[in-house]
């Protein structure tokens, strides 16, 4: 169960992390009024998800190496 914890935990700041990402990468493209391309829009759209499964796997895997610690 402790695990569970931990990768849910890391999975919320990953996506966190993700949306402050998102919004500081997105705002300067669109300040001018200008349009974002496809290629752009589908990159931002995955950054959130994709840090949050990351920050999910780098919590389990921080919690098992400080369970292991001496």
């Amino acid at each position: 169960m402790r695990t569970l914890g931990v990768a849910i935990l890391g999975l919320f700041i990953g996506l966190v992390a993700g949306a402050l990402l998102t919004s500081a990468l997105g705002r300067p493209m669109v300040a001018g009024g200008g349009d974002i391309s496809i290629s752009a829009g589908i990159l931002l759209g995955m950054v959130m998800p994709v840090l949050g499964v990351a920050g999910a796997v780098i919590a389990v895997i921080i919690d098992r190496k400080s369970r292991d610690a001496p």
